[in-house]
């Protein structure tokens, strides 16, 4: 098979120091992909366990190849394996650590080829209780089939009925990158913002569903996914990534009010976030200084750069941080 004849390009991008997950991921590719013509970019983000070690043996420049590059983080990994997808008409991304557990290509391109713009299934994530499509805290963050209209009982695919786009400003976290597929034939600019180094998924999937016409769905799970090596995944009040991590959902919220077209009620929703943000950056801070820990004055700099609002409402969050902690400290303890 040539280059130019596969179907869907699948982009892993790898950053790894645990020996076996990239061979595990790319053998899932190969075990699940059916008769579907596919080709494997994994892109090296410059791993400290690089991926010739890992899978060269089934690297061959056309189903699997490798693309090597120096650290730049996953938005730029990503970007750089849609820049090398070559003639696929559809694309779609899995994660170094994750694995697909069913049939996720073959439904993926049976939905494309049926004309919608997107596919996405559902998944299970280690540590996290139920699948994506039913985290919400209510049924309207939630994904129910029944809901839906149906469109092949065999293959159990469905077309999305609604405002797609509302979904995904709610929760965008309904949907995994790693079962999502798109026609890239039809959005060949949309890219992740480099910028970002948590939340450029959000943004990702917020710029590609702006333009979206027909999503289809199916509620199989496809994926088993991993924890992930992000160090902001685990970030907490005493850890050196908090700031960072904060500071970032802070520069998310400005890049989704002024790239994404939302109406009143979503641009309220995106403003109550980027208030909870400032709040958090402000008490990581304030944490920090309290405890004398070393603070990084880059980000602190750069985020009130960028956000000369809240370093106005600086005062009045202090205040509001403050009445949040008098009021806690004020209710009864719990009884055991």
């Amino acid at each position: 098979m040539s280059n130019t004849e596969a179907k869907i390009a699948v982009i892993v991008p790898y950053f790894q120091r645990e020996p076996g997950l990239l061979r595990q991921s790319v053998q899932s590719v190969l075990d699940t992909r059916g008769g579907t013509p596919v080709r494997i970019l994994v892109v090296d983000d410059g791993s400290p366990l690089p991926a010739e070690k890992e899978i060269g043996d089934l690297e061959d420049g056309e189903t699997v190849s490798i693309i090597r590059q120096e650290n730049a983080g996953p938005a730029t990994a990503r970007n750089t394996g849609l820049d090398h997808a070559g003639d696929a008409a559809f694309v779609t991304f899995l994660d170094s650590d994750d694995q697909w557990t069913g049939p996720f290509l073959q439904d993926a391109v049976r939905a494309l080829e049926k004309g919608y713009d997107l596919f996405v299934g559902d998944s299970l994530r280690g540590g996290v209780p139920g699948t994506r499509f039913h985290w919400g805290p209510s049924a309207a963050d939630n994904i129910r089939h029944d809901q839906h209209r149906l469109v092949e009982t065999e293959h159990q695919l469905y077309e999305f009925v609604g405002d797609f786009l509302d979904l995904l400003i709610r929760r965008s976290n309904i949907i995994s990158a790693n079962t999502m597929a798109y026609r890239l034939d039809r959005f060949a600019g949309v890219r992740f913002p480099e910028n970002l180094v948590h939340g450029e998924d959000r943004l990702f999937k917020l710029r590609l569903g702006a333009q979206l016409q027909r999503v289809a769905f199916s509620p199989r799970v496809y994926a088993d996914e991993g924890e992930g090596v992000n160090i902001f995944d685990k970030s907490g009040w005493d850890t050196e990534g908090y700031l960072g991590l904060t500071a970032n959902y802070v520069a998310l919220a400005h890049m989704v009010l002024n790239e994404i077209p939302l109406n009143s009620r979503q641009k309220a929703f995106v403003r109550g976030q980027l208030g909870r943000s400032r709040r958090e950056f402000l008490a990581g801070v304030l944490h920090q200084l309290r405890h004398r820990k070393p603070l990084d004055w880059r980000v602190i700099g750069q985020t009130f750069r960028n956000d000369p609002a809240g370093v106005a409402l600086l005062v009045p969050n202090f205040l509001r941080l403050m009445a949040g902690r008098l009021a806690r400290r004020d209710e009864p303890p719990e009884s055991n």
